[in-house]
């Protein structure tokens, strides 16, 4: 038990960093590692915040039901499953300590409930503000008998078992399968990706979901329950079931004491096959190609990127939202110019096309963790013999290729499909503001990451979901998508966003310039 407790520790202590805030003597790793347990609280009070509301509003509405549970429940379940599946493998089946642990006085078992326990930590924190909110409404509202609070705490606790065991198995089936392929890394990112989406799309329409609960409670709740059962379960437990308490109970205790039986026993085979790589058979060197160092540092960052699911799946969301932008507007243009012109914003319509597409092109840029994504391989950039600004610009210039060449595709179709209501200036203005606000938040990116480096993790979910540059750069991307929306949106000229492109030009060059001069100093600094 005092070695699972230690286990359990050290793993959380790796996720959340815990140690690094109390006892680093590094002044820039505490602020990243604070920056990252900030982040999941402000993820935490927003998820709060939306539960305790659409609690509130259902009881207000339709009286004490089921509804708020059975909604709550089936969001964190999804929510989990997602963070499961993203991450699951990257936690349970992790094997850079594999040999240290092995060959340690510590059972197999141990490892593998450690490493359960730890993820089963991070999912709960993902989804206890889902579910803790809503039974403070329900207990406001009902005024249940004492035995409800440590029965519903119970509850919420095992709300994330059966999401992890699901998405945590499919991550690890997913790794093995393809662990052979010589492709595995692309094919397992784009697995991820088209995952990711289906999650979007899915909380796009969770408006629309709840204000149908509103209207139709008992048909939503049909609906839920034969989509996800648990749920179901979990509701009816949450309002006095017995029977359907023992059921969620008992089952996510048994299905989560056999899922670490099954991990136990094939923890070496899934290590043997993770471990597999691809060999090509009776290979020949026929040929060198010879190319420019900026072209090979170029590749050097594409491939880096595109082998990191994790860094793809957090940053090719906007670039595919931007593509999926200029589609709907070609099918949804008519549609959408009688929506604005029922309320009196035809003229508004450029401006609204401009501030959306410069939302998903600076949310979440590649830069933002470029720096921080060479870790301890870092010491290879600083002894090869080539200049220091080519090593920042190729790292620029990935962002710049996911991002741009959709972007044009997509201001392209948008110009076509809403030219009835645009002016020429409008049209200039689409193009130029949004790649004005892609430059400024590469670069930017860059300056922000070279100065809050994470350059010790151990995965690079650390770097791209907790790192404190990328929190960092969120904020500045939300400002610059706010002091660029207001005068586009409220003054409705094409000018506007021409003199904003200009103006956004000024700290990009600034700020590129101050790079491309540091940049020595810079690499020498990290």
């Amino acid at each position: 038990m005092r070695a699972l407790w230690i286990l359990v520790k050290l793993y959380v202590n790796s996720i959340f960093r815990f140690s690094v805030m109390r006892h680093s003597k590094d002044a820039r790793e505490k602020k990243n590692a604070i920056m990252g347990v900030v982040a999941i609280g402000i993820i935490a009070v927003t998820y709060g915040f939306m539960s305790a509301t659409n609690a509130a509003s259902i009881f207000l509405l339709q009286g004490v039901s089921e509804a708020p549970f059975l909604l709550m429940c089936t969001m964190a379940s999804v929510f989990a499953l997602v963070m499961a599946f993203s991450q699951g493998s990257a936690t349970l089946s992790a094997f850079q300590d594999f040999d240290t642990l092995m060959g340690m006085p510590v059972r197999t078992t141990t490892v593998v409930l450690a490493r359960f326990l730890a993820l089963y930590l991070v999912e709960a924190v993902y989804t206890l503000p889902f579910l803790l909110p809503c039974g403070v409404v329900y207990a406001i509202f009902a005024k249940p008998a004492l035995w409800f609070y440590p029965a519903y705490v119970l509850m919420v606790l095992l709300v994330p078992v059966l999401p992890l065991i699901v998405g945590s198995a499919a991550d690890i089936l997913v790794g093995v399968a393809f662990a052979k392929s010589k492709h595995k890394k692309a094919i397992t990112s784009t697995i991820k990706t088209v995952f990711l989406l289906v999650f979007i799309a899915g909380a796009y329409l969770m408006p629309r979901l709840t204000k149908r609960i509103f209207s139709d409670v008992e048909g939503i709740s049909r609906t839920l329950s034969r989509i996800y059962p648990p749920a179901q379960w979990f509701a009816a437990a949450s309002i006095g079931s017995v029977p359907s308490f023992l059921l969620f109970s008992l089952g996510s205790i048994a299905l989560c004491a056999l899922y670490v039986w099954i991990l136990n026993r094939s923890l070496l085979w899934v290590h043997d096959r993770l471990t597999s790589g691809y060999h090509v058979r009776n290979y020949r060197l026929s040929g060198l190609r010879r190319h420019s160092v900026s072209h090979a540092l170029l590749m050097i960052e594409l491939k880096r990127f595109f082998d990191s699911t994790a860094w793809v799946l957090n940053t090719i969301i906007g670039a595919i939202m931007i593509l999926l932008l200029g589609i709907a507007g070609a099918v949804f243009s008519k549609r959408a110019l009688d929506i604005l012109a029922s309320v009196g914003m035809e003229r508004a319509a450029g401006g609204i096309l401009i501030c959306v597409m410069i939302f998903c092109a600076t949310l979440s840029p590649t830069t933002s963790s470029a720096v921080s994504m060479e870790g301890k391989r870092i010491w290879i950039s600083k002894h090869l013999p080539f200049p220091a600004a080519l090593w920042l610009r190729a790292k620029m210039a990935v962002n710049l290729l996911l991002f741009g060449p959709v972007m044009l595709i997509a201001a392209t179709i948008l110009a076509i499909a809403f030219r009835s209501v645009l002016h020429p200036a409008d049209v200039l203005g689409m193009f130029l503001l949004p790649i004005a606000a892609l430059l400024c938040s590469t670069v930017t990116g860059i300056l922000v990451n070279a100065n809050m480096p994470r350059l010790n993790w151990k995965t690079e979910t650390e770097v791209v979901k907790q790192g404190g540059s990328v929190l960092i750069m969120m904020l500045i991307c939300f400002g610059m998508v706010l002091v660029t929306a207001v005068p586009v949106l409220i003054l409705r000229q094409g000018w506007v966003a021409l003199a904003l492109a200009a103006l956004l030009m000024i700290p990009t060059v600034i700020i590129y310039c101050k790079l491309m001069r540091d940049a020595e100093q810079i690499r020498l600094n990290l």
